[in-house]
């Protein structure tokens, strides 16, 4: 696995958040964590990213222990973590964030070759290269955060409630994106409220309830139930 969690706990201050969380995602696969608000989600990514130190378990990233690690060691070694709020630079145009995105990367030819996936993937961004981030509408934000993002060429994309209050086709749109960056090797851990948008782009669901993993399944298997609000 490219990423697991074994027994980790965590918390903010001396309040355990999440408790014993065992999970894991490998590459080309979207793997999506659902529950209840306050059951620990975005706790859960926090932890991963190393925002919020664990309490006792490990997390490991392609073989090697990162519990405790530093974030921007966990960035360097190829996370990223796309939040729910609007995380680009207001102030900045849209082509001077997606290069913020690329300035760990070192070899120019790469990031020419990345700046036209990001065209293929957000052809609206193209059109809008000198428009100031700020001025976009909300979808037009998060389509900007989750480029940023893949200019990098992390090997793990965490992503925060992507859908929270866009309109349906652009919902759709990010699953689209969010499916597409698996199929080209990322590794992708998601986070959303949307379930049936959401089971339809993952491969393996956790549901989380109260700060714990209550159940792992396969997508198709959520989705063949047709019903998920006894999971919550």
């Amino acid at each position: 696995m490219l990423m697991e969690m074994k027994a980790v706990s965590a918390g903010y201050y001396r309040k355990r958040v999440i408790h014993d969380i065992s999970l894991s995602v490998d590459r080309s696969e979207v793997v999506s964590l659902i529950g209840h608000n306050g059951a620990g989600k975005t706790t859960t990514l926090k932890t991963i990213l190393g925002v919020i130190k664990s309490e006792q378990g490990e997390i490991r990233f392609r073989d090697k222990r990162i519990t405790g690690q530093d974030p921007v060691e966990n960035v360097t070694a190829g996370i990223r973590f796309i939040p729910q709020e609007r995380f680009t630079f207001p102030d900045l145009t849209v082509w001077e964030n997606i290069m913020l995105g690329a300035h760990q990367v070192q070899q120019k030819e790469k990031i020419g070759k990345n700046i036209d996936e990001i065209y293929n993937q957000f052809p609206i961004l193209k059109k809008r290269l000198s428009q100031k981030a700020g001025t976009m509408s909300g979808g037009e934000q998060r389509m900007l955060s989750m480029a940023m993002a893949m200019m990098a060429e992390p090997q793990l994309v965490m992503v925060d409630e992507p859908s929270l209050g866009l309109a349906p086709l652009i919902i759709q749109e990010i699953g689209r994106i969010i499916r597409r960056m698996a199929d080209q090797g990322m590794a992708v851990l998601l986070v959303d409220q949307n379930i049936k948008q959401t089971l339809k782009i993952s491969n393996r669901v956790y549901v989380m309830k109260n700060g714990q993993i209550v159940l792992e399944e396969t997508s198709q298997k959520l989705l063949d139930r047709g019903e998920w609000w006894d999971l919550y």
